[in-house]
């Protein structure tokens, strides 16, 4: 995955931890690691901003090939569930992006549950 998508895929998940107008430490945690699992620099947090919403994550997963759809979706999932709960905001980000990819609505909240524990 070339810098530009890492950028992409990071921005979406920034996107889905502030759904819910609320920052958990383990969120924001969760995307300082992302950031260093990725390469991209601490100084350059400032470029996942502005923060994606639930439609633009949707149009821009869609943008992504095959093989870093399924990796983002699998970062938003446990991204969502960092901070222990899933909350509305985050299942209405998560099931827009899932409804553009065409992913199955009982698999996702599986997959949801199975993530927070």
């Amino acid at each position: 995955m070339d810098a530009e998508l890492r950028k992409k895929v990071c921005r979406l998940v920034a996107g889905i931890v502030v759904a819910d107008d609320d920052l958990d430490e383990k969120e924001d945690a969760f995307i300082d690691r992302l950031m260093l699992k990725f390469g991209i620099p601490a100084d350059e947090r400032g470029e996942l901003f502005p923060i994606v919403d639930s439609a633009e994550a949707a149009s821009e997963i869609k943008t992504l090939p095959k093989d870093v759809q399924d990796e983002a979706f699998s970062l938003l999932v446990e991204a969502a569930a960092a901070d222990g709960k899933i909350v509305a905001e985050e299942r209405a980000y998560i099931g827009a992006v899932a409804d553009a990819l065409g992913l199955d609505a009982a698999v996702v909240d599986e997959r949801l549950k199975n993530a927070v524990g």
